[in-house]
């Protein structure tokens, strides 16, 4: 499990996080802007498994990596141009395969090592104790993507939604840090107060009135209550 959470932050990180609006832009025109991103997700792969690179196997993994992510997202890419209105579906398959690929490090002998950084304690701490990969991952699926995955439902399946519903910095701004207290109430308050809590939270969206949509809140509620409560497995 050490390694695969690992690769599960890099996927993250080089999914969300680094896939800025002007490399989006270039995937849907291009096959140079899906190349550029999976080379990125190569680069951050690779960071994160800084102890493991002496393995020759770890290499092979990560270039199969990358090569299953371009035909994933050429196919995805293709698809959602044909028909736009199952861009949920599309986002959900593909997420779900990308899951599946990282679990065939399970299938490496090296995958059952634990290794850091013994010369530097913090670095060497943060990288071995899995729980600080676990609340990197928690912080990164209630920001970045949460608010793409929310995004692919709305283009998906609601009619009243804009091109970039969801996705605005002020909207990504705040439901990033909405979600972050509501999932964190949820993941940390004992019993069931986080019930009575975590509704009282939509009241701060009253003074902005594009933030007003009660639709919107209670994806965004209903998400972040999910993934707390998930996340309590691993605490």
């Amino acid at each position: 499990m050490f390694l695969f959470l690992k690769l599960i932050l890099a996927h993250l990180v080089a999914d969300f996080v680094l896939q800025f609006e002007e490399l989006y832009r270039l995937k849907v025109k291009s096959l140079l802007g899906h190349i550029a991103h999976v080379l990125i997700h190569g680069i951050v792969t690779l960071l994160c498994l800084f102890p493991y690179l002496n393995e020759l196997t770890i290499w092979l993994f990560v270039a199969g990596l990358m090569a299953t992510h371009l035909i994933q997202d050429f196919i995805k890419y293709t698809l959602t141009k044909k028909i736009p209105k199952n861009t949920f579906v599309y986002f959900m398959i593909d997420q779900c395969f990308h899951l599946l690929v990282l679990s065939a490090i399970f299938l490496l002998p090296v995958s059952s090592d634990v290794r850091g950084f013994p010369n530097h304690l913090i670095l060497n701490t943060l990288y071995t104790q899995s729980i600080w990969t676990v609340n990197a991952i928690f912080f990164l699926l209630l920001t970045f993507a949460s608010s793409y995955t929310l995004f692919a439902f709305y283009q998906s399946y609601r009619k009243d939604a804009r091109p970039d519903h969801g996705i605005t910095s002020l909207e990504i701004i705040y439901t990033s840090l909405e979600r972050i207290l509501i999932g964190g109430i949820a993941l940390f308050t004992p019993n069931l107060l986080w019930l009575l809590i975590t509704p009282l939270i939509g009241l701060v969206r009253l003074p902005i009135v594009k933030m007003r949509d009660q639709k919107d809140f209670m994806f965004s509620l209903t998400f972040s209550i999910i993934l707390g409560l998930f996340f309590r497995l691993f605490q």
